[in-house]
């Protein structure tokens, strides 16, 4: 039987973790570039982001409580190839995250009443907003937002 949580965490990758250099090498030199530089830096670790420090402290509430209360689940509309380098990152950092979503260029928030979602936690300001208007019909009544 899968535990249960009391907050289940979504967080994007690009708020856990430093997508800076890769958006820009997106603008200035395409897709192709971007691929190309995730797959030779595979290996490489991401740099934390905005969000790595909140969440590092949310996951050692379970440590401290002995029990289970917050789960984190990454959720990021970038592909497999990105994905992989993604995991490689929370496997470097020790990151009890076992729960991703890579979604392949659909939005995400689509994705946040799935996973049960209590705290959505983003880069990106539109998604913000679209899961506190809670227009998209999606079910986002009583999950809350944040722009990090």
């Amino acid at each position: 039987m899968l535990p249960t949580f009391e907050l289940v965490v979504c967080i994007t990758s690009s708020a856990l973790f430093d997508c800076t250099e890769l958006r820009e090498i997106w603008k200035r030199d395409g897709f192709e570039a971007y691929k190309e530089r995730q797959r030779t830096n595979l290996i490489v670790p991401l740099q934390p982001g905005v969000g790595y420090p909140l969440v590092r402290s949310l996951l050692a509430l379970n440590e401290v409580a002995k029990k289970q209360l917050v789960e984190v689940v990454l959720i990021s509309r970038k592909d497999s190839d990105y994905g992989e380098r993604v995991r490689q990152s929370i496997y470097y950092y020790k990151l009890p995250i076992t729960r991703m979503s890579f979604t392949g260029g659909t939005d995400v928030t689509k994705y946040l009443s799935a996973w049960k979602c209590d705290l959505f936690l983003t880069a990106d300001e539109d998604q913000v907003r679209t899961v506190l208007s809670g227009t998209s019909g999606e079910g986002f009544t009583g999950m809350a937002a944040a722009l990090v």
